[in-house]
């Protein structure tokens, strides 16, 4: 049974392509009774399952109207999708990937990514949403499947996968089994994540500028009109953050006035996002050396290599990744990205027709969990609307639903978190709440401190 066999009885039997689908049951969600034993993946899983069941009934409404199809341009190399297809209640075009073994479904995600990137090219502009992606495969190969996880974490882009199943080499027997990762695999990409050492921190500050961004004696809190124009700033990182795929949260913050004669610069935008390169650090030390988070968390970087991570790079170049740690020095480098967003952030927004030029300050290459050490950088001051983008924004709702859910049922004083401070009656009013954010935040990355079993 050859991987071109398959692809040429699909589409010969393209017509009844839904009768080739089996159908299952779609698996049931993660029960979260009470909100002092939520974690990451219980939402995240749910999330996945509700995406699954979305898609499910929309895939045996695949429509084939290309088979073997070159996606290309003059003097350009040739690719080709296995198929394309519409589907139903979806709109744009779907790309199928077919791999009938594990030896070749390495090379899946390479170009079911490249196909989708040059029909987005082709229909310029189409947004991600307008290209749909299903992937015939064994999904024996762990890095297939947990591709398919972060793609959808992280990328925010959905594969739905299918393992082709038949007995005796017969296609005649050939059925398409839906397939959707474990709660605990999910758990295994996840877990390794939510740190506080994982978090890097970039700040940039602003003049003063009283009266305008700031009050004008001190002893002074900003009024409402300052206070807008610093959450605008830090709404404006949120969406620099997501565009370019950050997983953080961002605030604007302002020194206490009485410090106005500190030499310090009174405004200030706080940048903090997920360290890819960390968060890889303590996948790998959990995952593949048996490490707990937490001792995970407090390994330096600097004693893990990129021989550790891409294990294939040392049939080629083991040496120069031995003489130079490029791991350590890729992680070091990485706020540079949050550099880029505040200052380009500061400098737009804080643009007068009265001034050509406004002193400015920046520090970084610390942790969140250091930051909140300084109490200088996070007490003395007026913290404003924390701004969440990506992984971080979909958990906060996550959990935020959860609580208010919990809340409508028991009532507030029977939250295990929320029953002693409050919180705002209606979830619009929890948007940009500090006290709630931090909180949720806090959670993430220490949800056995309100684990009530443990």
């Amino acid at each position: 049974m050859t991987e071109k066999k398959i692809q040429e009885y699909l589409w010969k039997n393209r017509e009844r392509f839904w009768e080739l689908i089996e159908e299952i049951d779609i698996p049931a969600k993660r029960v979260i009774d009470n909100p002092d034993t939520i974690q990451p993946a219980d939402i995240i899983y749910n999330n996945l399952v509700e995406k699954f069941k979305d898609y499910y009934n929309d895939i045996f409404t695949l429509d084939l109207f290309g088979c073997e199809v070159p996606l290309k341009k003059d003097n350009d190399s040739t690719i080709r999708a296995d198929f394309l297809a519409t589907m139903d209640s979806k709109g744009g075009i779907s790309i199928i990937e077919l791999k009938k073994n594990k030896q070749t479904e390495r090379q899946a995600y390479t170009e079911l990514l490249a196909y989708g990137s040059h029909i987005r090219t082709v229909f310029s502009p189409m947004s991600k949403m307008d290209v749909n992606y299903v992937l015939i495969s064994p999904m024996e190969e762990r890095i297939v499947r947990e591709a398919t996880i972060q793609s959808f974490l992280f990328d925010n882009i959905y594969v739905f996968a299918l393992i082709p199943e038949y007995t005796n080499d017969d296609l005649n027997t050939l059925k398409l089994k839906p397939w959707i990762p474990t709660f605990t695999e999910v758990n295994q990409v996840i877990s390794s994540v939510f740190s506080e050492s994982n978090f890097d921190v970039f700040k940039i500050t602003w003049d003063a500028l009283p009266g305008e961004w700031s009050p004008l004696n001190k002893g002074e809190n900003p009024d409402s009109y300052m206070i807008e124009r610093l959450n605008k700033v830090s709404e404006y990182a949120a969406q620099m953050m997501s565009e370019k795929g950050i997983h953080g949260f961002t605030y604007a913050s302002q020194t206490w006035s009485e410090l106005i004669d500190s030499g310090y610069l009174l405004n200030s935008l706080v940048i903090c996002g997920l360290n890819p390169f960390k968060a890889s650090k303590n996948r790998y030390l959990i995952n593949d050396c048996g490490v707990k988070l937490e001792e995970a968390s407090e390994i330096d970087i600097s004693m893990i290599n990129l021989l550790d991570i891409i294990p294939e790079l040392k049939y080629n170049s083991q040496k120069i990744n031995e003489d130079n740690n490029y791991f350590e020095d890729l992680s070091n480098s990485w706020d540079s990205t949050l550099w880029s967003i505040g200052f380009e952030v500061v400098d737009i927004l804080t643009m007068s027709t009265n001034r050509d030029y406004i002193e400015t300050g920046h520090g970084g290459g610390i942790s969140w969990k250091q930051y909140q050490e300084f109490s200088r950088e996070d007490v003395y001051c007026h913290n404003f609307d924390i701004k969440m983008s990506g992984l971080i924004k979909e958990l906060f709702f996550g959990y935020s639903k959860v609580d208010y859910e919990f809340m409508r049922e028991n009532g507030q004083n029977k939250h295990p978190i929320y029953s002693a401070f409050g919180v705002p009656e209606d979830f619009v009013d929890l948007i940009g709440n500090q006290y709630v954010s931090r909180g949720f935040i806090k959670r993430l990355f220490y949800s056995d401190e309100y684990n009530t079993d443990s």
